[in-house]
């Protein structure tokens, strides 16, 4: 009886854990307002997140088939979600528009400008040329 009792703590506290850094992820994906603050924020949240739920679930129901479902679950989250990070990030970094100067714009602390993937029609034009000149 006593087990079942520190299963079910672990698996609370696991719970707790994980709906805490899933619900500070959402927080920080409307506050911040840079793009790779948002996505940063949104990697922890499906990190770290989806490892306390899964845990909590591993220690709720003991080890069995579903349990190692589970797992590999997160096993395959781990190795895509920061492979789609970088990729997003990599794609931000070369097609956003970022200012030369730091903290140009003082209502962003980062410096750099809101719109930061904003695919404006100059963008687009800059964009076309460099494939006519060749």
């Amino acid at each position: 009886m006593t087990m079942h009792w520190i299963r079910f703590i672990f698996g609370t506290i696991c719970l707790a854990f994980g709906l805490f850094f899933i619900v500070s992820s959402v927080i920080g994906n409307f506050r911040f307002k840079f793009a790779l603050n948002r996505m940063h924020s949104a990697a922890l949240g499906d990190t770290l997140g989806l490892l306390g739920v899964v845990l909590g679930m591993c220690f709720y129901h003991g080890l069995n088939a579903t349990t190692v479902k589970l797992l590999a679950i997160v096993a395959l989250v781990w190795i895509t979600s920061p492979v789609a990070s970088h990729l997003i990030m990599l794609m931000e970094m070369t097609i956003g528009k970022y200012s030369t100067e730091p903290n140009a714009d003082p209502s962003d602390e980062q410096g750099f400008e809101r719109g930061s993937v904003d695919m404006n029609r100059h963008v687009l034009e800059d964009m076309g040329k460099g494939d006519q000149e060749k």
